[in-house]
């Protein structure tokens, strides 16, 4: 299920620059089929320039229940720069309340670290932007504030 968000001179300027760049980079999320690692994440599936990847997000906000384009595109992305700035799996474990002992999360730890390394070089400057502020998603302002009406 896609829907389209349509351009209107009231949009958010972040949110045009989000759907140019899913444009651009022939970018599609759906809800994975896969078996979830553990029961706070959900297996979403990431298309990016012609590569496929399964990523799992914690979405807490639920916001993956939208079918929002935009919206999905800002949790998955956000849920890759936590992973990407996280020290160390303990320490992302920890950030994300998971549970360090599940062999499962440790070996997606590990390869999407490596996935990381080649979604980066699909942003201009080799670093994933997810175009949201850190305190309006987490306030539901801004942006996710529009994004989840």
């Amino acid at each position: 299920m896609c829907f389209n968000l349509y351009i209107s001179e009231f949009m958010h300027p972040d949110i045009i620059d989000i759907q140019n760049f899913i444009a651009a980079r022939g970018i599609i999320i759906w809800l994975g089929k896969g078996v979830s690692i553990d029961k706070n994440l959900t297996p979403v599936t990431l298309k990016i320039n012609n590569n496929t990847y399964t990523i799992h997000v914690l979405d807490e906000y639920e916001d993956l229940n939208y079918y929002n384009p935009v919206l999905n595109f800002v949790i998955v992305f956000r849920t890759l720069v936590t992973l990407n700035e996280s020290e160390d799996f303990l320490v992302w474990c920890k950030q994300e309340g998971l549970n360090p002992d599940n062999h499962k999360l440790l070996d997606y730890y590990k390869d999407i670290c490596n996935t990381i390394n080649d979604i980066n070089s699909c942003f201009s400057n080799n670093e994933i932007d997810y175009f949201v502020s850190d305190l309006d998603f987490q306030l539901n302002a801004g942006v996710m504030q529009f994004l989840r009406r």
